[in-house]
């Protein structure tokens, strides 16, 4: 009403109005999942007190306030305050673990079933547990606009989208300048996020896809060009695509003169920039490969926890990808956790690395985000399922500067309103990491192997994990030559978290 009657001050009263009882609800959450649902559900409201600010009253600083108000909320909060696991919830997990166990080895129909029935009832009581409490008072600050632009460097940008009907925004933060770029609006968006996603996921180029999605999100942002190093916020169906597989106009990729990384808010990204110091955990690298997927439990675990036939297939490589990763990082401190020694207690015992690679399979679920697992061997004695699923890795109490997922379908899951996409990388920076690298589809193991091992050239040499993947992936294509590797085998892997300032700077 007010916005109809062009009473613009007004309506941004109400807004801010609005958003303070939210605010209040988020802060009084004492869970990740309880202030991620109460994000969800106030999505719209930001969405929309944005699209006022950058339509009508052209101000960018309050526009990156009110959205960064919620989004990442959940890591930002976790950020400034740590954490605290709480004895339920722990609990809960042990149990469900014990249950999936005995339904490894069910005699009967009937045992099946109450097994199933008593896991579902378990998963139902850790919705409601306070799974991770937030040690923070109920008031949230948003660091100021200008704060993150003195932070970056001159080869720097922030792009922040805010994806919405009837139109979208992308916010551009550079070290010098603050703009608002009016884009298409989410329909049309993500219908063409859907079409370059079935073509790439096909294994055929899909340049014209990949041209369109460049001219609406990226062309518009002159800034994109100048800069060496872009962050990405996403918003809704971006978490979908790598942008650095976006074609320009010249017919090449974002990747061949730029580095991509991912970021949750503008203000997590800041917040994780200055978290950065020397870790008391060790040096060494944590390499976990060559699992027996043949194992017979393996296959039935996966069966019983809904996901259709996994076909957990044995991984060739990824003993070789474990083994390389740790002579490429040598250190007394490595450890090697390959074949029948991967269970999921020898890789808890083992997570207090510096960097944490995982070659190995995993698996997700849209429906059940918590559900989402790394696959590794059970441990009946100890009561591990094999399993190790998101629900569980938010409550891991990481110090490590990089974790690898080198499996398939890590970085994808629901997108839950302003606070992200959850889903296992996600859990991991939840976690304590400070950068993951993970899969937006499933990957070739072939592929993975070689991309795998320029990456881990390019770190041992002082790169960053962002610089490090965007050139194992150049190298890729310099090698087998843009026009016969697609992105299929390439694009997948993204960089999500911290992002050092470049050495020039």
């Amino acid at each position: 009403m007010q916005i109809s009657g062009k009473r613009y001050r007004e309506a941004d009263r109400t807004y801010d109005r609005a958003a303070s009882i939210q605010n209040m609800m988020i802060g009084k959450a004492n869970s990740a999942l309880g202030k991620t649902a109460v994000i969800e559900g106030a999505g719209d409201l930001y969405a929309k007190h944005f699209a006022l600010l950058a339509d009508q009253l052209h101000n960018p600083a309050k526009a990156f306030s009110v959205i960064e108000q919620a989004r990442g909320r959940v890591m930002t909060d976790l950020l400034l305050s740590g954490v605290r696991i709480s004895p339920e919830s722990e609990a809960t997990e042990d149990e469900i673990s014990r249950l999936r166990l005995k339904l490894m080895t069910a005699q009967s129909d009937r045992q099946v079933e109450k097994l199933r029935d008593a896991i579902f009832l378990a998963e139902q009581r850790r919705l409601i547990t306070p799974e991770v409490s937030i040690l923070k008072a109920k008031v949230h600050n948003v660091v100021t606009l200008p704060a993150v632009q003195r932070d970056l460097a001159p080869a720097e940008a922030i792009l922040e989208y805010v994806i919405d009907d009837p139109a979208s925004y992308c916010l551009v933060i550079t070290h010098n300048s603050a703009r608002i770029v009016r884009l298409k609006g989410r329909a049309a968006i993500s219908a063409e996020v859907t079409g370059f996603l079935k073509e790439v996921k096909a294994k055929r180029p899909g340049q014209t896809e990949a041209r369109r999605l460049y001219a609406d999100l990226i062309e518009p942002v002159s800034e994109a060009g100048e800069k060496h190093s872009l962050i990405v916020v996403r918003d809704g169906p971006l978490y979908l695509i790598p942008f650095d597989a976006l074609v320009d106009n010249s017919n090449r990729y974002v990747l061949d003169s730029r580095t991509v990384t991912y970021a949750p808010s503008s203000t997590s990204f800041l917040l994780l920039r200055a978290s950065r110091q020397e870790n008391a955990v060790p040096q060494g690298l944590l390499a976990v490969g060559g699992v027996p997927y043949d194992r017979s439990g393996l296959k039935t675990a996966s069966l019983v926890r809904g996901y259709g036939d996994a076909g957990l297939g044995n991984l060739p490589d990824s003993e070789a990808e474990a083994r390389f990763a740790a002579a490429a990082l040598p250190s007394p401190a490595n450890t090697l956790l390959i074949g029948e020694n991967a269970t999921e207690s020898a890789v808890k015992k083992a997570l207090n690395h510096r960097v944490i690679h995982l070659a190995v399979h995993a698996i997700a679920s849209e429906l059940y985000p918590e559900r989402a697992a790394v696959v590794l061997l059970s441990d009946a004695a100890r009561g591990e399922d094999g399993l190790l699923q998101a629900s569980e890795i938010v409550q891991l109490r990481l110090d490590a500067d990089l974790v690898v997922l080198s499996a398939c379908d890590t970085a994808i899951g629901p997108v839950q309103g302003q606070e992200g996409i959850a889903n296992l990388s996600k859990a991991f920076l939840l976690a304590g990491a400070r950068t993951v690298i993970s899969t937006l589809w499933s990957v070739d193991d072939d592929s993975v192997f070689f991309l795998m091992k320029q990456f881990y050239r390019e770190l041992a040499q002082g790169s960053s994990a962002s610089d490090a993947l965007a050139a194992a992936k150049r190298t890729m294509l310099k090698r087998f030559g843009e026009s016969k590797l697609v992105p299929y085998y390439w694009a997948g892997f993204t960089a999500e978290g911290f992002v050092p300032r470049p050495v020039a700077d």
